[in-house]
């Protein structure tokens, strides 16, 4: 996988997982930021490029998951 897209999904995964709202409003901007310079980099709208990570998102969560862990966890 490339690395740009590695690293959104990375930092969608983090703001998705954030505890409080106030480490979800700093890893959601985190993420708007990699997804800009990523859209700039890739020569994407920043829109598409959104839409292809959610849609991936899934998937990768559950191709990241450990051994053993039901792969219906990555599914919600």
């Amino acid at each position: 996988m490339k690395p740009d897209l590695e690293r959104l999904l990375k930092a969608m995964d983090a703001f998705r997982q954030a505890p409080n709202t106030h480490e979800d409003a700093r890893q959601r901007t985190l993420y708007e930021a990699e997804l800009e310079a990523a859209a700039q980099k890739l020569k994407l709208d920043k829109q598409t490029l959104d839409r292809m990570i959610i849609r991936y998102y899934p998937r990768w969560v559950r191709a990241n998951l450990p051994p053993g862990f039901p792969k219906h966890l990555g599914l919600e």
